[in-house]
């Protein structure tokens, strides 16, 4: 029969058709459609936060001090303390664009600085405080890009008003009554312009570094009682390490490009070696005898300076959230040379360097939390050496260079660190060394010499992970 040979050739018919459309290519119009690619939302930084920081503030300027109706007696030029410094602030911020937010913000300080210089000879006394930051705020906005979804760069521009502590005076001659004069409080108002990093932990907790320029202008106080006139220009600079809650979230999310693929899961667990930038505020404090029967004592009359960082550790993350780690670090910096001088009818009564960190080192550890994969909040503890730049001097015709010892103390501090890849993170860290005095120290032209201080360290550093795995 036939029919079975028919049917064998239709099946044969069908196969082949079914293979031939398979390998045949597709038309476009046979293509399946796919959606097109969304962009990923990425939370806003529109939103009200509130927040609190520490740092230093210095003080650089001018005072100086006529008898009403003539020409000066005496001036001072330079830095006019160096001290901690705290600040509490509040704000909000309008993301209008994928990478451009701006704001406003008001924001309150607070400093402990005192600056003072006693003088005693043959039974007179000279002590006089000098003008240092009490209080202030700031009113301003800022503008800043977003150099990821969570990193915010900015600069930032404001009016200030500080309250200043002014000069004071006291002058003890035996036999005759005291003369003491305290000028009233400043209040001196002018610009601020800084620049700043933001890093957004979460949607509600951020931590920033900042700088301030506060530009204060010339303020005048007539003491009509004792017959004269000072004139203070003053400006002050605020360096700050802050912590913000942002409330809520509020507009909807920002749609972004799809960032790289974060570092979920860094390895914290090794050796790290690292190098950084950032500055120094000093306070110390001196007190000597210079021959003949001169003591001078200071406290608060610091220095600044720029300075880097190299350092070396090992950590080792001992649960999953909680890492601990010791290191060690060598800290080296300039002031440029900056000094200070106090000048009188006559000529130059006193000049000086500034006081500035010329090298130190520090051996310690760190113990901290990780809020997140690959960002680590911590506190550290260690013990410091520090050597400062020689401190060049002159005082009524004395002149010498200080000596330039090694100060011990211990060193508190903290800071946070970000994984960027799976090698490199970033921290930004503040520390405050407590310098011990030293008693018996050499100078020329002094009987005795002794001097100790604090020195407060803000550093960002790059740190390189050696590979574990």
């Amino acid at each position: 029969m036939r029919l079975p040979v028919v049917a064998r050739a239709a099946a044969l018919l069908c196969v082949a058709h079914v293979v031939t459309s398979v390998a045949t290519p597709a038309t476009a119009a046979d293509l399946p459609i796919k959606a097109p690619l969304k962009a990923v939302p990425v939370a806003s930084w529109t939103q009200f936060y509130v927040g609190a920081g520490l740092g230093f503030d210095f003080g650089t300027g001018q005072s100086s001090l006529a008898p009403i109706g003539g020409p000066a007696a005496f001036n001072f030029t330079g830095l006019q303390g160096a001290d901690l410094g705290l600040s509490a602030f509040a704000g909000f911020d309008v993301q209008v664009g994928p990478q451009f937010v701006v704001g406003g913000f008001i924001d309150y300080d607070w400093s402990r600085q005192k600056s003072a210089v006693s003088i005693s000879v043959f039974g007179f006394d000279f002590t006089a405080s000098m003008p240092s930051l009490d209080q202030g705020w700031t009113i301003g906005g800022r503008a800043g890009f977003l150099v990821t979804p969570d990193v915010l760069l900015y600069g930032l521009a404001g009016y200030s008003e500080m309250r200043l502590n002014n000069w004071g005076i006291t002058f003890t001659n035996p036999g005759r009554p005291d003369f003491a004069v305290q000028e009233a409080k400043l209040t001196p108002h002018g610009y601020t312009v800084g620049f700043g990093a933001e890093y957004r932990l979460t949607n509600n907790v951020s931590l920033r570094g900042e700088y301030r320029y506060v530009g204060l202008g010339s303020t005048t106080t007539v003491d009509t009682v004792n017959g004269a006139v000072w004139t203070t220009d003053l400006s002050e600079h605020v360096v700050r390490v802050s912590a913000a809650y942002r409330f809520g979230q509020f507009g909807s999310a920002t749609p972004a490009p799809a960032p790289a693929a974060p570092v979920r899961d860094p390895a914290w667990t090794g050796f790290y070696v690292g190098a950084g930038i950032g500055g120094d505020a000093i306070a110390p404090h001196v007190a000597g005898t210079i021959t003949g029967g001169l003591d001078i004592k200071g406290s608060g009359l610091g220095g600044a300076d720029v300075g880097g960082t190299f350092m070396a550790g090992y950590d080792r993350q001992v649960a999953p959230n909680w890492v601990v780690g010791i290191f060690g670090l060598v800290d080296v910096a300039t002031n440029g040379g900056a000094r200070i001088s106090a000048a009188a009818v006559g000529g130059d009564a006193l000049t000086s360097d500034l006081a500035a960190v010329k090298w130190g080192w520090t051996v310690g550890g760190r113990v901290g939390y990780l809020v997140r994969p690959d960002t680590l909040v911590y506190l550290l503890g260690g013990y410091s050496g520090t050597t400062l730049h020689s401190v060049a001097y002159g005082f009524a015709g004395i002149t010498g260079t200080g000596p330039t010892p090694e100060y011990r103390g211990a060193t508190f501090g903290g800071g946070f660190e970000r994984f960027f890849t799976d090698t490199i993170s970033a921290r930004a860290e503040y520390r405050v060394t407590h310098l011990d005095t030293l008693d018996n120290l050499v100078a020329p032209n002094f009987d005795t010499l002794s001097a100790g201080g604090t020195v407060h360290t803000l550093r960002a550093v790059l740190s390189y992970h050696l590979p574990t795995r």
